[in-house]
């Protein structure tokens, strides 16, 4: 190793320690350089670039000379190793985990075991911003989150190890910077805001720890005591007629003090062993400028001084909780943000860098990970607010993530990456309102020459870009002149200019055929920039009119990022693409050397619309959506078979008809089926076209499984099993494919009750179950609550008319500004059957109709649904409430053919029971409201009535006129009619045709994935 000669010459005896490589801090190089004084102040030290190993080698005698304790080195062979090929990596740190070194006294370094190491299992580390710590009810939120994941997969029973990292309460910050920027002109009424902010803390503290005065009273205590102490400091603000930036940082990170202590004062209420601890006596950073900085800013990244934070936290420890360590951790709440200067000076991680102290802590601790509990699911591949169709990225690589964040995505801070990359710790950024979602996974390293060891990520061909991201505001600097072609230093003198000032430059363009440098740089920076730019170049001004400095303002940059972008061609292409099409003209463009990013600056009025654009045309391209049918009966044997048509249409590539255009990019994976006893489950989806041949006959999943050519079945890992529902949602839900729908085409309550589950964690529903839109108000106005604040959606238009677009209609006539007054229907296929049977044939009675109803194949699984009107009733419940009626079922009145009392008929033999008591109870009743019908010259018929004025459903027998539209009605035939300020009564709007039946009804479903699987797509 470089450092041995000159260690040697002096005389030193090696010694064994550990071999670090590439997992500590890269910034040794400088410390070497030109702090030699450092070392001797510390009793290790480390290397971790090989860029280090020169300067070292230089100091090295000099530093021996003055006594240093020890010097651990982790470069060199290490780096040699890392930039070779993985399998030789590999080999590298089996047989390289130690280094030779040298030691004054190797006798003096001693490896004592950290004290929150001796507990069992690794620590899991959790951070909470302040959108999540708002009021006490998102704190006991917080709280109770943190119980439930220490108290998940413990080791032999035991708790995880937890600590929590948080903000301030949410807008505490802002409140606290605005009392000491008001005190520079009104320290009266700087004041008032100090004690309404104080209070505010106290008050949440009270309510979420009641009748607890031991608790509450200490941290009360401490935040009347800090409020003074601001209090105090008011009066030199106010003399000064400026704020001091380091008095800024004290007063703005007190958010983050009395945050801690109130959570672990809940926790404590709780009855958890907790302690709070503050970082500003633990978490030491060299000495910086004072100031706070932007939210969400890239700024240089403060590293700790690790070793003497590291002795603070043991010193802590050790005073708390002892040495003993033991099975059950307690629980540790952490200031966020703040930290001390080596010279004790509190100061902050700038804004935003709570996430950076969650890393920090992490990697003292040992943490096995870390999640970042936010208000979102986690990273988006857009911005949800500009591209309504964006969608959870399951993973990300740590290169990948930090590209989003210094190219304006704001979940995670640019420097929070660093610790869990030298540490090797996963990142999850996770919803703390929707836990129960996955949520994203950062983890691993692009490039392959550093990629771990244990990354699961393979790049995905299909979707080689993961997101894309944007800056709002900023300006074009450009530099350009003739004279400039071949001239050498051009671009470092404006670079230098450009430091000078202090200008962060975000991208830089070079065109050498215009002779033209162009950087983007913050917009509130761009007339500085300029003026620096002039300053440097003012010879060549004077001398050359055709050299210029030019200012562009008003512009954006977006970025799209990934991996996969490396090996995939025509990235570029279908970017710039899409930006054409959306019309939004492209300023300038930049591709990173890593080739996981490419970036173009528009106008900043183009952004949201090129961001749509690009996103389309990086997922449009071939859309994929993972489906699962629940239900393999009628319905569900017709979707699959009607899915099966659809593969062979795409194979053959008839896109002459214009509405098989849209189609061209779009693949539906049927990935299972399951029925009440089991499940078939296939990793790349089911062949449908091998399997089903347009039998009209009822699934069985066992047939169907045996059936399946045995190479087909082994490619595709095909598996029949028992039907386990959270195993089937599990399997469907797969990270390999963003989209996923889950068909329900049961009649069961119970799966009903899913619903819910499902959208939380991002998988859209298409329903033709009623039992849903039909049930408890209470869970309905729920489950459409989380369909409008999230991007998943609900779509239930089958329940009503089958492919007949009724609920489409409604929403149709009422989003263009129409009133509904009236809505009557005749919705039941059964009834409608039957009647126009008995009309036809007067002397046929009711049972002998029924039977050929159910031959027809009209019926619901349980008659019984047909006969007493419920069916109806549920159908017509769902248009009412489309109508803004929030009524239950039993609202609706509902006259039943058939009396009470039916008992079971589900089984052949309660079927001819059923036949029976239908002959003795409703032939001749049925008979005789049809005679008395006949003799006014009308028509019977089943019809809904929706009356949104009065706010009344009513189903039930009614005699019509035969020229009516009702009564023109024939066999199965669904007709609704409506009227409002635009239909009037003379002239409603009228929809009619086939709307009952298990194919018609798979057709409404399948039309309705179609339509749902384009949207997600767009």
């Amino acid at each position: 190793h470089p450092l041995l000669a000159p260690l040697r010459a002096a005389g030193h005896a090696p010694a064994l320690c550990r071999l670090r490589g590439l997992r500590e801090n890269a910034t040794m190089a400088a410390f070497v350089q030109s702090s030699p004084a450092v070392l001797r102040e510390a009793p290790v030290f480390r290397l971790a670039s090989a860029a280090a190993v020169p300067a070292a080698a230089t100091a090295a005698p000099s530093l021996v000379a003055a006594g240093t304790p020890a010097l651990i080195v982790g470069a060199g062979a290490a780096v040699a190793a890392a930039a070779s090929r993985r399998p030789a990596r590999r080999a590298a740190k089996k047989s390289a985990r130690f280094a030779v070194a040298t030691a004054t006294k190797a006798n003096e370094t001693t490896n004592v075991q950290e004290a929150w190491r001796k507990y069992t299992g690794s620590w899991e580390v959790h951070k909470f911003g302040g959108a999540s710590l708002n009021d006490a009810a998102l704190y006991k939120v917080c709280g109770e989150l943190l119980r439930s994941e220490s108290n998940r997969n413990g080791p032999d029973g035991n708790n995880v190890p937890t600590s929590a990292i948080v903000s301030a309460c949410g807008g505490m910050t802002d409140e606290l910077v605005s009392v000491v920027t008001t005190s520079i002109l009104d320290p009266t009424e700087a004041e008032k805001k100090m004690q309404a902010t104080a209070q505010r803390q106290i008050d949440i503290l009270l309510e979420l720890v009641p009748g607890k005065p031991e608790l509450t009273d200490p941290v009360i205590a401490n935040i009347r005591n800090d409020a003074n102490g601001v209090l105090a400091m008011l009066t030199a603000v106010k003399l000064m007629r400026g704020v001091p930036p380091q008095m800024l940082e004290l007063v703005a990170g007190l958010g983050e003090v009395w945050s801690a202590q109130t959570l672990a004062a809940y926790l404590q209420f709780a009855g958890e062993p907790c302690e709070w601890l503050d970082a500003r006596d633990i978490l030491i950073v060299p000495e910086t400028d004072g100031g706070l900085g932007e939210k969400g800013q890239a700024i240089d990244t403060i590293v700790p001084l690790w070793e003497e934070t590291s002795a603070l936290l043991q010193g802590w420890w050790e005073k708390k909780f002892g040495t003993s360590g033991g099975a059950k951790a307690p629980f540790v709440i952490v200031t966020g943000f703040v930290c001390s200067t080596s010279s004790g000076r509190p100061t902050t991680l700038k804004r935003s860098g709570s996430d950076y102290s969650a890393t920090i802590f992490a990697k003292l601790l040992g943490a096995s990970s870390v999640t970042m509990w936010k208000n979102v699911n986690g990273v988006y591949t857009a911005d949800p607010r500009r591209v309504p169709d964006a969608f959870c990225i399951p993973q990300l690589t740590f290169d990948e993530a930090m590209e989003l964040a210094y190219f304006g995505g704001q979940v995670l801070h640019p420097s929070a990456m660093i610790p869990c990359i030298e540490g090797r710790i996963p990142v999850l950024v996770k919803n703390v309102f929707n836990p129960s979602h996955p949520g994203t996974r950062v983890y691993g390293r692009g490039d392959a020459w550093l990629r771990w060891d244990d990354q699961d990520d393979p790049i995905d061909p299909v979707m080689p870009v993961k997101a894309l991201t944007s800056i709002e505001k900023i300006a074009l600097v450009t530099l350009s002149g003739a004279s400039f072609l071949g001239t050498h230093g051009v671009a470092r003198r404006m670079m230098e200019a450009l430091s000078s000032v202090s200008v962060n430059v975000i991208l830089t363009s070079q065109g050498s055929s215009e002779h033209s440098i162009t950087v983007a740089v913050d917009e509130s920076q761009a007339d500085i920039a300029a003026q620096s730019i002039e300053q440097a170049f003012s010879v060549e001004l004077s001398r050359d009119s055709e050299i210029r400095v030019k200012c562009r303002k008003a512009c954006s940059i977006l970025a799209v990022i990934g991996e996969g972008m490396k090996n995939t061609t025509n990235i570029s292409g279908r970017f710039f693409s899409a930006l054409g099409k959306a019309k939004c003209n492209i300023v300038a463009i930049a591709q990173g050397s890593s080739e996981r990013n490419i970036s173009a600056v528009v106008d900043r009025e183009d952004l949201s619309r090129a961001l749509r654009a690009a996103h389309a045309g990086f997922t449009l391209s071939k859309v994929i959506v993972s489906v699962g049918i629940i239900g393999a009966g009628k319905v569900g044997t017709q979707l699959m078979d009607q899915l099966a048509s659809f593969q062979l249409r795409k194979e053959a590539k008839n896109e002459k008809i214009p509405a098989l255009i849209d189609l061209r990019g779009l693949s539906l994976e049927v990935r299972a089926v399951c029925d009440v006893d089991k499940m078939l489950l296939a990793e790349h989806g089911l062949p449908l076209n091998n399997i089903l041949t347009g039998s009209d006959k009822v699934c069985n999943l066992e047939q169907l499984f045996a059936g399946l050519p045995k190479e087909k079945g082994a490619e595709n890992d095909i598996r029949l099993v028992d039907t386990d529902m959270t195993a089937f949602e599990e399997f469907l839900n797969t990270k390999r494919i963003p989209h996923k729908i889950i068909v329900d085409c049961t009649a069961s309550e119970e799966v009903a009750d899913m619903y819910e589950g499902w959208l939380k964690r991002g998988i859209n529903v298409i329903s033709p179950n009623k039992k849903m839109g039909a049930g408890s108000l209470d869970r309905y106005r729920r489950l459409m609550e989380i369909k409008r604040d999230s991007e998943v959606m609900w779509f239930y238009d089958s329940t009503v008319g089958a492919q007949l677009p009724i609920i489409s209609m409604l929403h149709d006539v009422l989003q263009t500004g129409d009133s509904i007054s009236l809505v009557e229907g005749s919705l039941s296929g059964t009834f409608g059957y039957i009647l126009d049977k008995l009309e036809r044939n007067p002397e046929m009675k009711f049972s002998e109709a029924f039977v050929g109803a159910q031959a027809a194949d009209l019926l619901e699984p349980d008659p019984r649904e047909d006969l007493t009107g419920q069916d109806t009733a549920r159908k017509a419940l769902i248009l009412a409430r489309e109508l803004g009626l929030e009524l239950e079922l039993e609202d609706v009145q509902v006259e039943s053919i058939v009396p009470a009392g039916f008992g079971s008929a589900t089984t052949p033999e309660s079927w001819e029971e059923l036949l029976a008591m239908l002959r003795s109870s409703t032939d001749d009743l049925v008979a005789a409201k049809m005679k008395e019908s006949k003799d006014k010259g009308e028509v019977l018929r089943y019809i809904s009535k929706i009356d949104v004025k009065a706010g009344t459903v009513t189903v039930g027998l009614r005699s019509v006129s035969r020229e009516s539209t009702f009564g023109t009605l024939r066999e199965y035939e669904t007709v609704v009619q409506v009227v409002s300020e635009r239909y009037t009564p003379t002239t409603p709007l009228v929809l009619r045709g086939a709307g009952a039946g298990s194919m018609v009804t798979a057709s409404g479903v399948f039309a309705t994935m179609l339509r749902l699987s384009r949207r997600l797509g767009s």
